[in-house]
């Protein structure tokens, strides 16, 4: 009992003890302190716009060697002043319902990686980091996603073929990246 209280008293009077000790600075000092754009987030000036897809998908679960046709459509733009990009788009994959998916994209300059999340009508939530070779215009991604499949990786590559055209291929993967459930590739033209 005394040493829970002596938490409980400890956890109380610290902050209090930290805030007496902290430097006092102006707003002008504090505002300087503010993290400033980093300039890679220029580099996905390349996603924003309009954009419509088509593409073959192969899924493993289905019977015989079938490709399914996937289309959609989708469009990303800049937001909170320009420090990530929010993508909706909606896609259709053989005679399923229209999905709706929303993705974000931002630059972690401390790890000096691309981050991504991604959300869809399906049930999934992937997390997502990407990386950026200026030699070939093209990225590399990979994530994790949990939806109705259970806890999945995904690998993908995409190619920038000029200001209104992507190539992009995606692989998704079951049991800890053991078992290839689905791969994707397809072309995206801006609208």
């Amino acid at each position: 009992m005394r040493r829970a209280t002596f938490v409980l008293a400890l956890a109380l009077v610290t902050p209090t003890m930290l805030t007496g000790c902290m430097p006092k600075m102006t707003m002008e000092e504090m505002k300087s302190m503010m993290p400033q754009r980093p300039a890679e987030l220029d580099r996905l000036n390349a996603f924003a716009g309009k954009w419509e897809f088509e593409g073959k998908a192969d899924m493993a679960c289905l019977e015989g060697d079938e490709e399914v046709a996937v289309s959609g459509s989708g469009e990303s733009k800049w937001d909170a002043s320009g420090w990530f990009l929010v993508g909706r788009s909606t896609f259709k994959m053989a005679d399923f319902d229209e999905m709706v998916g929303v993705e974000t994209w931002t630059y972690d300059a401390k790890s000096k990686k691309y981050r991504s999340t991604w959300t869809d009508s399906m049930g999934a939530i992937g997390i997502g980091e990407s990386k950026y070779h200026a030699e070939t215009d093209s990225w590399t991604m990979k994530a994790t996603s949990h939806g109705p499949m259970g806890k999945t990786k995904m690998k993908g590559c995409l190619k920038i073929v000029d200001d209104d055209t992507m190539e992009w291929c995606m692989a998704e993967y079951a049991m800890g990246g053991l078992m290839k459930t689905m791969e994707m590739c397809g072309t995206s033209h801006r609208k």
